[in-house]
């Protein structure tokens, strides 16, 4: 076991954490433990971005990944990001909020 393995293990004893979420948290551990600290400060940052749901790139006007939900919108058009479900465009993508940010008004980038 590596140092960062035993200190996954003892912290998480300390704390009474059980399987599965014990094994799933020292499976993890034990991959990071394996890459240099640059990689592994890169790969916590993917991680973060990808389990909250968040996307790694700026989202864009392509048509794949945007979702038609007019049905829900009554008359207006409206589309949901297939990448950031918090993302919603009233113009296919052209521009885009998020329901997070208030409404704050973005403009995608070109896809």
């Amino acid at each position: 076991m590596t140092a960062l393995g035993d200190h996954a293990i003892a912290e998480l004893d300390l704390i009474g954490v059980v399987d599965p979420v014990r094994a799933a948290t020292i499976n993890i551990v034990g991959t990071l433990a394996d890459l240099t600290v640059a990689e592994r400060n890169t790969v916590n940052g993917y991680v973060a971005t990808l389990a909250a749901f968040k996307t790694l790139s700026p989202l864009t006007n392509d048509p794949d990944y945007w979702i038609d939900r007019s049905a829900t919108s009554g008359d207006r058009a409206l589309w949901q990001s297939s990448r950031d479900p918090d993302a919603w465009s009233w113009d296919h993508g052209e521009t885009y909020f998020r329901l997070s940010e208030n409404g704050q008004l973005h403009t995608s980038d070109p896809a």
